[in-house]
């Protein structure tokens, strides 16, 4: 209930406050000002409404008398409060005329203040880290390995301890050009894109208020330009003719590949795995990624296989709903499906045919992407990763197999996908989009087989036992540790090498 606020009432409110009791007094004379008592302090407020909420100012510390030199006495409060609820009236924000009567600065000194006080923010590690975990919650972990990675290299770390909202732009691009003059000129454009990413996140409204990052700080950042390089340049020293193949690797090392994998130098699973990659020409992730309810063997062509593949181990698979890919399994790849099927139930395992190992501490249940990478590595005279087949399928196939131009990418899933997870027998033999399919893997196997046969024909030394395993044995481990198992064998009376694979699957 408002009273109205005397001298006398004023002086009880003080001893009230020595005496640490709590109270609000109201004042009928202006309205919303307060005299709040507390047991640390007696100050002034004023509550308004302003944009339709209510607010409250502080005013200051009240002091009896009509002195305001220790704090405001009550003639002062009022008039300050009453020109608080005028401008909150007419909608204007009465916080910097407070603030001057506070600080006893006038608004464009205020503002100058402002300007050179820190502003509120997250040190670069922290919000690399909370970014990332961002990253994590809404992308996969390629992507994830690839902001890490990117926003990792030495010639970030001079924005260590730095607050993000004192980082320039013109910074940044000098620490992308320190990138791109060490000759990794792609790179520096991967970290110029995350970096891009990474700002836009920290000044969104749910983050802005603690980054204090300003909207399009980076927006303008670019890479320095791309040095030109043209294959075949007379004016370059060493420059020979080279087959024109792209991305694509020289067709005798598909054929090494496919031959090694065969011969048994690998564990079983690893070995069908990597025929299938080859056979399939699918991203490396959809192959570790598979299950044995993806591969349906077609009862009126049981040699084959219809793989359909899950949104969720296609590309960008959040966008293309419950699509699914299907890709026909035949000739050696179908081989290779049907025992790794069998791996499965002989195993007793959960379906994958890549399962995880049983000592990984991972959310996933199969094996990760780069499982085959590193045993294309250690192949003698094989230069090319996963990604290489899908290369090698669109180039080669257009080129030797009758491939229409960019009519791989019905196999490589560029633009197909509209095909349900209800696909009968029936519907797999007479439909003109599939029919076509299999006479392009068909076509696929064919030439892979034959580059297989050629790579054999080529090289002797692929069938020597000992000499393969030797070779990638040092590959994978290095010269110290094969001395080391070779004498270890001999003093037990062993040979070198025993008929099985050398290296664990996991």
């Amino acid at each position: 209930m408002p009273v109205l606020i005397t001298a006398p009432v004023l002086k009880a409110a003080i001893r009230s406050h020595q005496a640490r009791g709590r109270e609000d007094i109201s004042d009928s004379k202006v309205t919303g000002l307060q005299l709040r008592v507390k047991p640390e302090s007696i100050r002034w407020t004023v509550r308004c409404r302003l944009h339709g909420r209510q607010v409250r100012y502080d005013l200051g510390p009240a002091v009896a008398g009509d002195d305001d030199a220790e704090g405001i006495c009550l003639q002062t409060a009022r008039e300050r409060a009453m020109r608080v609820v005028e401008m909150a009236r007419k909608d204007h924000n009465p916080e910097s005329f407070v603030r001057g009567l506070a600080t006893g600065l006038t608004p464009k000194a205020q503002e100058k203040s402002d300007a050179e006080r820190p502003k509120a923010s997250w040190t670069w590690e922290d919000a690399r880290a909370l970014f990332l975990t961002e990253v994590k919650r809404t992308n996969r972990d390629d992507t994830l390995r690839d902001y890490r990675g990117k926003l990792q290299p030495s010639e970030l770390k001079v924005f260590e301890g730095r607050m993000v909202a004192t980082i320039t732009r013109n910074e940044m691009a000098k620490a992308i050009e320190k990138i791109h003059k060490r000759g990794v000129e792609s790179m520096a454009a991967g970290v110029c894109r995350v970096v891009k990413r990474f700002f836009a996140w920290m000044s969104e409204p749910a983050q802005q208020d603690q980054t204090g990052v300003a909207d399009g700080v980076m927006i303008k950042l670019k890479p320095p330009a791309v040095t030109r390089s043209e294959v075949g340049e007379p004016a370059k020293k060493g420059a020979v003719a080279v087959e024109n193949t792209g991305d694509a690797p020289p067709a005798t090392e598909i054929g090494r590949a496919l031959a090694i994998a065969r011969l048994g130098y690998f564990p079983e699973r690893i070995g069908l795995g990597i025929q299938f990659l080859i056979g399939t020409a699918q991203r490396r992730r959809t192959v570790t990624g598979t299950h044995d309810h993806d591969l349906t063997v077609m009862p009126e062509s049981n040699s084959e296989h219809a793989w359909l593949i899950p949104p969720y181990f296609r590309k960008s698979g959040t966008k293309r709903g419950k699509r699914f890919h299907l890709v026909p399994v035949v000739g050696f790849a179908a081989v290779a499906a049907t025992r790794l099927k069998a791996l499965v139930k002989t195993e007793g395992g959960s379906g994958w045919l890549f399962p995880v190992g049983r000592t990984a501490r991972v959310d996933r249940p199969h094996a990760a992407a780069d499982l085959l990478n590193d045993y294309l590595d250690i192949m003698p005279g094989v230069n090319w990763t996963p990604h290489g087949v899908r290369y090698a399928f669109a180039t080669y196939g257009e080129r030797h197999l009758g491939f229409a131009k960019s009519e791989a990418k019905l196999i490589l899933d560029h633009m197909e996908g509209t095909l349900s997870d209800d696909v009968t027998g029936s519907f797999y033999s007479s439909d003109a989009g599939v029919k076509r399919k299999r006479e392009m893997m068909h076509a696929w196997i064919e030439w892979c087989e034959a580059q297989a046969a050629a790579a054999l024909a080529a090289d002797e030394t692929l069938l020597d036992h000992e000499h393969m395993m030797t070779t990638m044995y040092v590959a994978r481990y290095g010269r110290e540790r094969l001395d080391r198992r070779v004498a270890y064998r001999k003093k037990r009376g062993l040979a070198p090498w025993k008929d099985d694979a050398f290296v664990d699957a996991q």
